[in-house]
C-alpha cells in the first residue's frame, strides 16, 4: 500500500522502460494485454509525448509563491496528491 515506482524499471538494469503491452510480463496494463490491446495503443503514447513536451516547451511554469510542493500521496482509486500541485503557468517568451 505504498507508491514505489521502482517496481516499473527493469531488474537487469538496462535502459529497457517498463513495458505496458504485456508482452514481457504484467505489471500495469493501461491499453489492456493480448488479443485485446487497444490497436491505438501506439498512436496514443506518441500523442501523449509530443502533448507533455509541448506543455513544457511553450510555457513557463513556476510554484506558487509562499506554498511548498508536497509530495504526500493517498489512496483513492489510484494514488493522488494529498495536497493537489498549484503553479503558476504563462507563455514562454520565444526569442
Amino acid at each position: 500500500m505504498e507508491f514505489k515506482p521502482e517496481r516499473f524499471f527493469s531488474k537487469e538494469g538496462g535502459d529497457q522502460g517498463f513495458d505496458i503491452t504485456g508482452s514481457r510480463e504484467i505489471k500495469m496494463m493501461p491499453f489492456g494485454v493480448g488479443r485485446r490491446i487497444c490497436p491505438g495503443l501506439g498512436l496514443a503514447v506518441l500523442h501523449l509525448e509530443y502533448f507533455v513536451a509541448n506543455l513544457v516547451w511553450k510555457f513557463e511554469w513556476r510554484g506558487v509563491e509562499g506554498e511548498d510542493v508536497d509530495f504526500a500521496e493517498k489512496q483513492e482509486f489510484t494514488m493522488v496528491m494529498r495536497n493537489p500541485l498549484k503553479a503558476n503557468i504563462s507563455p514562454r517568451v520565444m526569442k
